[in-house]
């Protein structure tokens, strides 16, 4: 009865947005748990770049949200190892959406994990960030102009004191259940496998 609000919410999510099939289902991939995930033998083409790739256009297919979709924002589901803030594309989205001005809503498993690595965050530089595949990391280095301006805008969108996601996401963590703790972490569980097998 709680949740039956949320009922008629739609969320897009990249990993089960996008065709897989036309992209890296033929690679060697491992989920959240370590268990290898089979190479698919479908044969359809890959498009790695050009207008047939699904899975370099994040930044259109934001603002095309936005235009398309009123109300439309940005839920970011952290693991509990704060890998996201590791990802290249992860990063540049959560920027991207903030440039964008689309609300944006934290989802942390607990405060425990937060105070574990919100000091990971202060060091945060693109530069150092990672891609499954290293074209991938070398287009999104090629749209930033200034690295250090980037790094910069991105440890303020978390960790800024009046508007920080973490900083909103702790200011409210007092009033999370148990429940919603361990729904948060099905949550998470499925989120990474999506991102693993996506190769983000």
């Amino acid at each position: 009865r709680r949740l039956a609000p949320c009922a008629k919410k739609t969320y897009w999510i990249c990993a089960f947005s996008v065709n897989q099939h036309a992209g890296i289902c033929d690679k060697d991939r491992h989920d959240s748990h370590g268990v290898a995930v089979p190479r698919c033998t479908c044969g359809l083409e890959k498009h790695w770049s050009g207008d047939s790739c699904e899975m370099n256009k994040f930044d259109e297919m934001m603002a095309y949200l936005k235009v398309a979709s009123p109300g439309f924002g940005q839920v970011v589901a952290v693991d509990r190892n704060f890998a996201l803030f590791s990802r290249i594309w992860c990063i540049a989205e959560l920027l991207e959406a903030r440039k964008s001005q689309l609300p944006q809503s934290l989802q942390v498993l607990s405060r425990e994990v937060v105070e574990r690595h919100k000091h990971d965050l202060e060091d945060l530089d693109v530069r150092e960030a990672r891609a499954s595949v290293d074209a991938d990391r070398v287009l999104v280095l090629s749209k930033i102009q200034d690295p250090d301006q980037f790094n910069q805008e991105l440890r303020d969108l978390l960790l800024n004191p009046d508007f920080g996601l973490i900083v909103a996401w702790m200011s409210i963590a007092n009033f999370g259940t148990e429940f919603s703790r361990y729904c948060m972490e099905e949550v998470l569980h499925i989120t990474i496998d999506s991102f693993v097998s996506q190769g983000v």
